[in-house]
């Protein structure tokens, strides 16, 4: 008999990994069942308040509420914010450029083609949903202009109609939102104090991942040779606790946009968090690897691990009282008999392994004292400004509104502004994505996955419809597919570009009647704008992410080299690094779209070994500032 034959029990295992994949348990599903309900939910009651009020665009609220819909009720208040403030910005240019460039189409095409490049390099530059101002001002221009292509005079009613219409869809999702979410301020909180003690316990156990260093002398080549090793295990925990305390960054900004009383600690967490990243990512394990046996530099990694594990295990919240105040008290103490170390300590490799022990502390104590909200440090952290990555983007954005209308103008084609309705916003949306040239093949076949299901929406569920329950039925039945996978993080963008034109495609009327000619026109439009788009972003202006990361990494080393030379004025060590943590991150998060897991964790460690090489060229120029090294 064959080897090939299949056993019971391995048949059935395949059939329970399909009953898991097809019937996932509820755990998995709970959080992306509910988001899905309320988004439906937002999109109902949008619908039935612009039919109420008798607004023009009635479905342009529900691409609204589905572009803020957001899981955390932070970042979609955010979102909502910085999204009206661009739809005012947009519908206040729209109306300007039709007065002044209403009988020059030509002039006007050029004009609209250097605006939205100019959308897309701020939504580039911005970071999270401020984003959202430039990429709404960009598209706005557009949506409020083509209703008035035809009558320049109804330009204004254009504005105000669009304006209504994105309040409503706004107003809408963040009552349904807010309804249905409990604002919980401890939940940050929670997260802030849980990645700390991570934090913490990782320097409390790096004697498990490094053990006990023998003497330097006898390993000074053994030390040189692997000057960037360390056990696999300590790569993958920092990465994790990296991970965790970047992710804190957005977690705070969202949630100083939901709740009063994080918004009056933010600048504090924010400040706070950003020490913690330094902590972890300035802090090389080559300092675990220095090989020494003084008795006093054993005596300051024990003074550490001591000091990490009160901070690790202390009962009560780390950030609230009595137990920060005292655990910043207890840090004071360990710190207290550093001096009496270097003072004891001749050998230069015990000495560097003192003050970097010694780092260690300050910036925990630093950390919680920010965290903790008992200093008002004013520290202004920078943002990193990517401009290479910014013009690309706005050449993008110029090109292909500029592309739409010469297809428009050229040809005289009825349907051109629904190219120009969907190149701009996508070109737009785009920008804010790290990675634009993979993100706009998922964007465009999201966008052409809609053009089957707004088929059968419009010829054959719509006609048939009677009545408003009907109407939402139909339309959550078109939108939820594009909903549903919006959760999953490989088909996010496809989710997005399907249900957001989706309904562009969808012309709800009342009665509904079929125009195939019109129809066909729109459905060819959207096609050939999500061609255009790809051809734009991953043919004619790809990104070259190798080039990007070099500049990058260049960056780093500019940075590094100015601390060398002789000082230009007073510099923030907080600001410093944390502008080169951001370079980093956009440093790993580039690389790792063209190399391995292998290469990019080399990568990421060397550039964390350049910025251990900048922080103690800081204390250098402080200690050579107070005279201690003269």
């Amino acid at each position: 008999m064959s080897d090939a034959v299949t056993s019971p029990s391995a048949r059935s295992e395949r059939v329970a990994q399909l009953i898991a994949t097809v019937f996932p348990p509820w755990d998995a599903l709970r959080d992306r069942v509910f988001y899905s309900a309320r988004a439906l939910a937002s999109i109902a009651l949008a619908l039935g308040l612009s039919f109420t009020f008798q607004l023009a665009s009635p479905m342009s609220s529900v691409t609204t509420a589905l572009i803020v819909a957001n899981p955390t009720v932070g970042a979609l208040l955010s979102k909502s914010v910085w999204r009206l403030t661009g739809t005012l910005i947009g519908a206040a240019t729209a109306v300007v450029m039709m007065a002044l460039f209403a009988q020059t189409s030509v002039l006007y095409m050029l004009v609209l083609s250097v605006l939205i490049g100019a959308a897309c390099c701020v939504a580039t530059l911005l970071r999270f949903f401020k984003a959202y101002a430039a990429v709404l001002a960009g598209y706005t221009i557009v949506i409020v202009s083509a209703p008035a292509f035809d009558d320049p005079n109804g330009i204004f009613l254009s504005a105000m109609s669009r304006l209504s219409a994105v309040t409503v869809g706004l107003a809408s999702t963040a009552f349904v939102f807010l309804v249905t979410t409990v604002s919980r301020p401890s939940r940050v909180l929670q997260q802030v104090e849980t990645t700390t003690r991570q934090i913490a316990a990782l320097f409390e156990h790096a004697s498990e991942y490094f053990g006990d260093a023998p003497d330097h002398a006898e390993n000074v080549q053994e030390t040189v040779e692997t000057f960037r090793e360390a056990p696999t295990t300590y790569y993958t925990e920092r990465g994790r606790i990296l991970a965790a305390t970047g992710a804190l960054v957005e977690a705070v900004e969202y949630a100083a946009a939901d709740n009063f009383t994080i918004s009056r600690r933010a600048r504090s967490l924010r400040i706070g968090v950003s020490r913690l990243l330094g902590l972890v990512g300035a802090h090389h394990p080559a300092w675990q690897t220095l090989m020494t046996r003084d008795p006093n530099a054993r005596d300051a990694r024990a003074r550490t691990r001591e000091a990490m594990r009160l901070i690790s295990n202390a009962p009560g919240s780390l950030l609230e009282a009595p137990t920060n105040p005292a655990l910043l008290g207890q840090l004071d103490h360990a710190l207290g008999g550093f001096d009496d170390l270097t003072q004891r300590t001749q050998d230069l490799y015990a000495l560097a392994i003192i003050d970097s022990e010694r780092q260690v502390l300050e910036q925990m104590r630093a950390a919680l004292e920010n965290l903790g909200g008992h200093t008002r440090d004013r520290a202004r952290l920078r943002l990193l400004f990517e401009w290479p990555s910014a013009f690309r983007n706005a050449a993008r954005g110029m090109f292909v509104t500029f592309i739409a209308c010469m297809v428009w103008y050229v040809f005289r084609w009825q349907s051109g502004p629904a190219m120009l309705a969907y190149l701009v916003p996508a070109s737009c949306l785009l920008a804010t994505s790290p990675s634009a040239t993979r993100v706009a093949v998922q964007f465009a076949s999201g966008t052409m996955a809609a053009i089957p299901m707004a088929f059968v929406l419009q010829t054959w569920l719509l006609p048939q419809v009677d009545g408003f329950p009907l109407l939402v039925m139909c339309l959550a039945i078109g939108l939820l597919p594009g909903i549903w996978i919006q959760f999953h993080p490989r088909h996010a963008m496809r989710g997005f570009g399907y249900a957001v034109f989706l309904n562009a495609m969808v012309q709800v009327q009342n009665p509904s009647h079929y125009d195939d000619i019109a129809l066909t026109n729109t459905w060819l439009a959207y096609l050939l704008a999500a061609t255009c788009l790809v051809l734009v972003f991953r043919v004619v202006l790809p990104a070259d992410q190798r080039l990007d990361c070099a500049r990058l990494a260049q960056s780093v080393v500019r940075a590094i080299q100015t601390l060398a030379r002789p000082a230009q004025g007073v510099l923030d060590p907080v600001v410093w690094e944390n502008l080169q943590i951001q370079k980093i991150q956009r440093l790993v998060q580039r690389f790792s779209f063209v190399a391995d897991a292998r290469r990019t964790a080399d990568v990421t460690d060397a550039a964390l070994m350049a910025l251990t090489v900048g922080r103690v060229t800081l204390r250098l120029r402080a200690a050579l500032a107070r005279g201690q090294l003269e």
